[in-house]
């Protein structure tokens, strides 16, 4: 996968140049769309009006979008019952994952990865839901 316009820089935040998203502290997750004719996913968030609203004050977009393009792989995996709704809008890790690794996700993560090296995303949600994805490419669209 090559990540087009953004950089994972932390296991909450992605920064696209100047500006950080956070997606633990200050986003909420809306979904997960698969565009089947485009082979495509799109998963969204949005942020509360707020003079900080991405953890990034110079960040003054309503939302964002990650848009998987060429879809190799997709996994949506369960959530714990015990736990409210809410808690699945809540990421809590970014994980690149080895896709030839075994099943944990913590397992398979590396600091040393290579620009040529294939990997996955791995999305880690309170709620104890794991949503794992492989694309060719993947982009962080702004919403105004």
């Amino acid at each position: 996968m090559r990540l087009e316009n953004f950089e994972i820089d932390s296991s909450i935040e992605l920064r696209t140049g100047g500006l950080l998203w956070d997606l633990h502290n200050f986003a909420d997750f809306r979904g997960l769309e698969f565009l089947s004719t485009e082979n495509t996913v799109v998963m969204r968030w949005t942020v509360p009006s707020a003079s900080n609203p991405w953890g990034c004050y110079e960040n003054k977009f309503s939302g964002m979008m990650l848009r998987f393009k060429g879809l190799l792989f997709l996994n949506l995996g369960a959530r714990n019952s015990d736990l409210p709704l809410s808690e699945d809008t809540c990421v809590s890790d970014v994980l690149k994952v080895d896709p030839t690794e075994g099943v944990e996700p913590y397992l398979r993560t590396r600091r040393d990865w290579k620009s040529t090296d294939s990997f996955r995303l791995v999305f880690q949600f309170q709620s104890g839901r794991v949503i794992e994805i492989e694309s060719e490419t993947v982009e962080l669209l702004p919403i105004p």
